[in-house]
């Protein structure tokens, strides 16, 4: 991006447009133009993309009159990093970066140049693919990574073999090669130095087992489930991949081979018929759970609200009345009673 805006803004101080400039502001390439103090008042102050050709479509702009600036909008599928080879050094010259584990190392060159309309940046695919074929080519247990915007060199072997001095050690060393002041110039552009890094292997590993087997839930309670676990059936599993029937011996043991893994392919039959047996138990029990649920909502939604609520009513009546004779039954004792005094 920076190598784009360097490249416009020479094609506009060779041209007539006085007040144009090109930058980059947060990853986007930028336009900006401030009408000069000798052009008059009247001469607004805008940007006008008027043509979008091949070339300028790809950087982003867009038909249109924009006022103060306009920014491209950047493509994030043609995104790709790099390194940049420019200096405004006059002087500046070729500098090999070399990664070295030992004896066994390899390099890619920066070739610094000052002239501002050609392309400048290395890809980094291309530092990648160049190192790891040396990498391979020289023995070194290196790998190099893109992590963001930068490059990490990893060395692949474990364990507490940073200790040893012999060319299989686990120390990464970084030499810069070039003229003093183009060794800086790009020791300070990168932010790294010349140096050695030992590692801090070892040689202890940590695994997590994920129990990813599928499980069902058979009922509406917790801990009502199953987990239907399928044991690995390939021939490598089983021991079958690479039997030898060349001799009689051989192909005697390929024999109890064979049946031991016709054992475990019936065993795990048996059991997935199991898990078989099971759910169709629990689908039938659902079924017919959900049929008595059923059968009880249309009992419900299909009742015969005018007569439910005449054997209502009935019922309701039938209860006062027995009611009130209870209390006029309650009544002829207290009359007696009154006679007698």
């Amino acid at each position: 991006m920076e190598g784009l805006a360097r490249h416009i803004n020479q094609s506009i101080a060779g041209g007539t447009v006085d007040g144009l400039s090109a930058s980059v502001v947060e990853g986007e390439l930028r336009l900006s133009y401030e009408r000069p103090a000798s052009l008059s008042a009247t001469v607004a102050n805008t940007i006008e993309v008027a043509s979008v050709a091949s070339g300028l479509a790809s950087l982003g702009f867009e038909l249109g009159t924009y006022s103060g600036f306009v920014d491209g909008q950047k493509s994030v599928a043609d995104l790709e990093w790099g390194l940049s080879q420019y200096s405004s050094d006059a002087g500046a010259a070729a500098v090999t970066i070399e990664v070295a584990q030992g004896a066994n190392s390899g390099d890619f060159i920066v070739s610094l140049t000052t002239v501002v309309n050609t392309a400048d940046m290395l890809s980094y695919v291309d530092i990648y693919s160049e190192l790891m074929g040396e990498f391979d080519t020289s023995g070194a247990d290196l790998r190099v990574d893109q992590v963001g915007s930068a490059l990490v060199f990893t060395s692949t072997l474990l364990g507490t073999k940073h200790n040893n001095a012999d060319s299989d050690s686990s120390v990464v060393t970084l030499t810069m090669t070039g003229t003093p002041g183009d060794v800086a110039y790009l020791s300070n552009k990168l932010g790294i130095s010349e140096g050695t890094a030992k590692g801090s292997g070892d040689s202890n590993f940590k695994m997590f087992v994920v129990d990813n087997t599928p499980q069902f839930q058979l009922g509406a309670d917790q801990g009502q489930s199953m987990n239907v676990a399928v044991g690995n059936m390939s021939a490598e599993a089983l021991g079958v991949a690479n039997i030898d029937l060349t001799n009689v011996k051989n192909a005697q043991g390929a024999l109890a081979k064979i049946n031991k893994a016709i054992d475990k392919v019936s065993a795990e039959r048996s059991k997935m018929g199991s898990f078989q047996n099971r759910l169709e138990f629990a689908i039938n029990n659902l079924r017919n759970t959900h049929s008595n649920l059923v059968s009880s909502e249309s009992r419900i939604r299909d009742a015969d609200i005018a007569m439910e609520m005449i054997e209502f009513t009935r019922n309701q009546i039938i209860s006062q009345s027995g009611t009130a004779m209870l209390a006029q039954a309650n009544m002829v004792p207290q009359g007696v009673l009154q006679l007698l005094k």
